[in-house]
């Protein structure tokens, strides 16, 4: 009896939700007013006070795009015009400047620091050809000439660059490279042109 008695009473609406349901549906429009006030004033609140001609030029049909990844390297590239016929790359460091003297004794040294062996070479041609087979896979000019034996003991750039001057005194049209060899690994490790034939490819 108790429960039927309240059941009616607690399914009954209050008098003061629809008043708190205005009030609500008030307060959300106020918020949406505001904030599309404030979008509008960020937007265009700099251009207000601006002068009736760069408003009118504002809605000029004419519109220049906007720069793309794409047209900026071909800006920067558009004048780059490249040799296919004399474009051979000898190892990594021919993609860099032309090493002078200085800069080769260098990397020579850097050899030695860690532990590789110089080996000079040279070739008369400098690029891999099919001459003598035409199997496949098969290539002449892989291998170069070896310029004496490798310098096991060489403790300095000097000792090395004098072989390289022998050797380009004695075939003055060849193209010659230093080498350093890994006698652990047993594998070459570095390698870049000294020297190449006057009008050669490189």
């Amino acid at each position: 009896r108790y429960l039927r008695a309240i059941a009616p009473v607690s399914l009954r609406t209050p008098r003061h939700i629809p008043s708190m349901k205005l009030s609500l549906a008030a307060s959300v429009i106020a918020n949406v007013a505001l904030c599309t006030a404030l979008v509008c004033l960020v937007t265009f609140g700099g251009r207000l006070g601006a002068p009736v001609a760069s408003r009118t030029m504002a809605f000029s049909r004419t519109v220049t795009p906007a720069p793309t990844f794409r047209s900026a390297v071909a800006n920067a590239y558009c004048e780059e015009v490249v040799d296919p016929t004399r474009n051979v790359r000898y190892e990594t460091m021919s993609y860099m400047p032309d090493f002078n003297e200085r800069d080769q004794e260098a990397q020579v040294n850097y050899m030695i620091r860690n532990g590789l062996i110089p080996c000079i070479e040279f070739d008369q041609q400098g690029v891999t050809f099919r001459e003598n087979s035409r199997m496949p896979n098969y290539y002449d000019g892989r291998y170069w000439t070896m310029w004496k034996l490798p310098m096991f003991g060489a403790t300095d750039a000097r000792q090395v660059m004098q072989e390289v001057r022998e050797c380009q005194r004695n075939n003055p049209k060849a193209y010659i490279r230093i080498l350093g060899f890994d006698n652990i690994k047993q594998v070459q490790c570095m390698g870049f042109l000294v020297a190449k034939p006057s009008g050669g490819y490189y």
